[in-house]
């Protein structure tokens, strides 16, 4: 699942990967939550602003639900653009 935000001149990828239990037997269950990636790149020209950041919620634990993973990504995306511009 990927989400493509505007802020500020700069364009935030949001990329969430699915976390799986796994059982006793090895096996994968179904999807217990999510870790975010985000990117930051300058919107023209298109540019990287530093290294992808990869987030979970928390006490170290992953989000429970995708809005909340967006949500906290691009939040934390928006303040990495605000001190950048903040001399």
């Amino acid at each position: 699942m990927e989400k493509i935000y505007s802020y500020h001149g700069f364009e935030v990828t949001v990329k969430l990967e699915s976390v799986r239990a796994v059982s006793s037997e090895f096996t994968y269950g179904p999807p217990v939550g999510f870790v975010a990636e985000v990117s930051i790149c300058t919107a023209d020209p298109k540019r990287p602003v530093g290294v992808p950041i990869r987030l979970v919620a928390e006490g170290n634990r992953v989000f429970s639900l995708e809005d909340d993973a967006f949500t906290a990504a691009f939040n934390a995306a928006r303040r990495v653009i605000d001190d950048r511009a903040t001399p």
